[in-house]
Parts: C-alpha cells; sequence; structure tokens
C-alpha cells in the first residue's frame, strides 16, 4: 500500500510543520523548567544575540535575493510550462517558512536583549521559551534556506539549458576574445 498525501491531509501536515519550531520550543522550555535539561546551552552575553540576528538576517536576506532571482525567470517559456505544477509554489512555500523562522528567531533575540530578567517562575519560563525559539527556528531557516536552494538549482537547471551547445573550438575562440581583447587607439 502507497501512503498518499492529498487534499486537507496536506494543508494539515504543512500546519504542523509551521508550528513544529514552537512546539519544540516549548518541549525544550519544559525540559529546562521542569528537568534541568537544556540540549543547547546559550550564553548570556548579549553580542551571543546580536550575532545570532546578524546571521538570520543573512539567511533571511539570501532568500529574499534566491524569490527575486525566480521573478527574473517567471517569462521564461518553461516556467509557462511548469507554472500549473506545484513546483514553484512549493518552492516559494519554503522561501516563505523560512522567512517566518528568521522573524521568529531576530523577535526572539531582541526579547533576550531587550526585556530585563525577573526572578519570577513564568518570567523565566518565558525567556527560556524565547531561547529555544531563538535557536530552533534558527534551525529550520537553515533547513528552509537549504531546501529553496536545491529546488532553485533544478529550477535553473530545466530552464537554462543550451539550445545549441558550441564546440570546444568556439569556446576556444570566445574565451580568447574575452582574455585577449584588440587594442584600441585608446588603448595607446
Amino acid at each position: 500500500m502507497i501512503f498518499r498525501i492529498g487534499g486537507d491531509d496536506m494543508r494539515k501536515l504543512k500546519k504542523i510543520i509551521n508550528i513544529l519550531p514552537l512546539f519544540l520550543s516549548f518541549v525544550g522550555c519544559l525540559s529546562v523548567t521542569y528537568f534541568d535539561f537544556a540540549l543547547v546551552q546559550i550564553p548570556n552575553d548579549s553580542s551571543f544575540h546580536f550575532n545570532l540576528i546578524t546571521v538570520n538576517a543573512l539567511f533571511g536576506g539570501f532568500l529574499y535575493t534566491n524569490y527575486s532571482l525566480l521573478i527574473g525567470v517567471l517569462d521564461n517559456k518553461i516556467i509557462e510550462k511548469i507554472s500549473c505544477t506545484s513546483i514553484i509554489p512549493k518552492r516559494n512555500e519554503h522561501i516563505l517558512n523560512g522567512i517566518v523562522n528568521a522573524s521568529r528567531s531576530v523577535l526572539a533575540s531582541l526579547y533576550i536583549i531587550l526585556v530585563p530578567e525577573y526572578d519570577f517562575f513564568l518570567f523565566k519560563m518565558f525567556r527560556s521559551f524565547m531561547s529555544n525559539v531563538e535557536i530552533i527556528c534558527m534551525a529550520f531557516l537553515i533547513i528552509y534556506f537549504l531546501l529553496s536552494f536545491y529546488e532553485m538549482n533544478h529550477l535553473f537547471k530545466a530552464v537554462y539549458k543550451p539550445k545549441n551547445k558550441l564546440s570546444e573550438k568556439e569556446i576556444d575562440n570566445i574565451r580568447a576574445a574575452i582574455m585577449n581583447p584588440p587594442k584600441t587607439d585608446s588603448d595607446e
């Protein structure tokens, strides 16, 4: 029997995947709060959190760039052929999920940096939750970034196949022309 997911099941699965980082953060928070067990030890130094903001911003920026690259190839004839498939929406969904996780991680980092620590149980628990959100959402951001990069690579391979392959001699002639341009009167 082949297991297939379709329609409503797929939407439910996507919702679960979207809340998975927050659920894992909550589990991590409970683990630290009640069992004093942390998978990752996070320093309290604010420079660490600023560095995480920078890393998240870089990955988020790369995702936006990846999205703009897609816009540049949308008028291609091959894109028109695959527009009725799930290839482009799936890729865009990975980009959006990556950006959402980058935003979550940045907001958690800002909370940790800007809100002082209080010696109340709920504040400690929420701070632990935000620390987990910061790291887990960054991990999901990187996963979505890699998925989006992988899919974009496949899309570019499909779009930019050479129609008339050049011979080795033609390639060598073009390379020589680029490396040794003819001299002009202004060069002398």
